[in-house]
């Protein structure tokens, strides 16, 4: 696959002109915590072996193999169902790896819900949407900004991988860590 044993890889956001992804295009990815693509184009069976997979089963998720090699339709069906669903108890969490959000988007939530908002943890990762903002390539550099403003300790605030905002922003989206370091 494209990205197989691609280990150090946690987060990939694939353009929606994407449209198919092969079976074994992330096997063996097992850092791999989040991707952002086209639910459309893919069945679960694409994170057999991956981060994803190793963290839908801790959530609860049932995965079961065929003589040890490949994942049961079931099993795939049950993957890619949660994964849709996963941060929909974050919904600023999901804002913010979304790949159209805007500025004005950020700005909206937090006066709609409160700058407290700024600073939830998902339950499955460990990350303030700052983080997911931080991770996401297309996202613009002042909707972090915006996030700083609430509350500049987000900037630091650790996942459970050990890794702070500024972190993911170095290695994802470099003009959200110019912000950040000029904040």
């Amino acid at each position: 696959g494209a990205f197989q044993d691609c280990r150090s890889l946690e987060a990939l956001f694939l353009p929606s002109t994407v449209k198919s992804i092969k079976y074994d295009a992330f096997r063996g990815c097992r850092s791999m915590r989040l991707l952002i693509l086209d639910m459309k184009i893919f069945d679960g069976a694409v994170f057999h072996d991956t981060g994803i997979q190793r963290i839908a089963e801790n959530a609860g998720v049932e995965y079961e193999m065929i003589g040890g090699s490949f994942p049961t339709f079931e099993s795939n069906r049950r993957l890619k169902d949660w994964l849709i669903h996963h941060m929909d108890a974050s919904p600023f969490h999901k804002l913010c790896y979304n790949s159209s959000v805007t500025t004005k988007q950020i700005n909206d939530y937090l006066t709609d819900h409160g700058d407290d908002s700024a600073l939830t943890i998902d339950a499955i990762h460990g990350m303030t949407p700052l983080h997911l903002l931080s991770m996401n390539p297309h996202a613009p550099a002042d909707a972090a900004a915006v996030l700083l403003n609430v509350n500049m300790e987000v900037a630091f605030r650790i996942d459970n991988q050990g890794k702070t905002p500024i972190d993911y922003a170095r290695d994802y989206n470099v003009g959200g860590l110019i912000v950040m370091i000029g904040s």
